[in-house]
């Protein structure tokens, strides 16, 4: 069970601390996609043990006095998404948190009169990755080995020989498959319309395998994949892949 089911399954702003955290909508799905990578940021895999012990906040800050890493600033920004609090961004000091050091060096971030530190940072963190689906990076698994499973993603991905489909896409499949409005799509969850594709699909493909296992005209081997529609989609980020490692790192060399 999610920390935070009641308010993803019905898409309810999450309180924290004076603030009201709303998922993404659709129609910001593509800055989201980007503003994201503030969350996503794979510090423990750096092979620097100043940087390992450093919190998330305090990583973020210290990269982000390098110009092509503003992190902090996309984390800004991703905040005036969810805090409904947006605007159009065109420099730091349009930004929602304020970044400071304590007396101690420690980094914390400030939105009206209230202060939030690495603690916090965590928790938002987390809410917002519950909330929209973000994948963060699995500590428990080597680098070594996501790297290698990524590049399985690739390589599944052109040997299909199919172009994923673009967000755009994915909107108007929803709406030509559900007869909803497009309007009302742009409005939805990210949470919930990645969801829906998702059940959409399964449901597609649960009939025409159906029909095909109990017509008596094609047999299966094995019908174990044949998930009812109705079925758990939750998926891990490396789901799908089920090509060897061994055999994606020859063929890629």
């Amino acid at each position: 069970m999610e920390k935070y089911e009641n308010y993803t399954t019905f898409d309810i702003p999450v309180p924290y601390k004076g603030l009201n955290i709303y998922p993404v909508r659709v129609k910001d799905y593509g800055r989201m996609s980007i503003l994201s990578k503030s969350l996503t940021v794979d510090k423990n895999s750096i092979p620097d043990a100043k940087i390992i012990s450093m919190t998330y906040l305090e990583y973020l800050y210290h990269i982000s006095t390098d110009e092509k890493t503003p992190y902090l600033f996309f984390f800004d920004m991703l905040l005036g998404i969810v805090l409904r609090e947006d605007k159009s961004f065109t420099n730091t000091s349009d930004s929602i948190g304020r970044y400071h050091l304590d007396s101690k060096g420690k980094p914390y971030f400030t939105i009206g009169d209230k202060s939030y530190d690495s603690n916090d940072f965590e928790e938002i963190r987390e809410i917002l990755c519950e909330q929209n689906l973000i994948d963060t990076p699995d500590e428990n698994m080597q680098k070594e080995v996501r790297d290698a499973l990524e590049a399985a993603k690739v390589y599944k991905a052109r040997i299909s020989g199919e172009k994923q489909g673009s967000l755009e896409d994915y909107i108007i499949s929803l709406s030509v498959s559900t007869g909803w409005k497009i309007e009302d799509i742009y409005e939805m969850s990210v949470r919930k319309f990645i969801k829906s594709i998702r059940r959409m699909d399964n449901l597609i493909h649960y009939k025409i395998y159906l029909a095909a296992s109990m017509s008596g005209m094609v047999e299966f081997k094995n019908t174990d994949f044949i998930k009812h529609w109705l079925t758990n989609l939750d998926e891990g980020i490396y789901d799908g892949v089920t090509v060897e490692l061994d055999e994606v790192q020859e063929k890629l060399i």
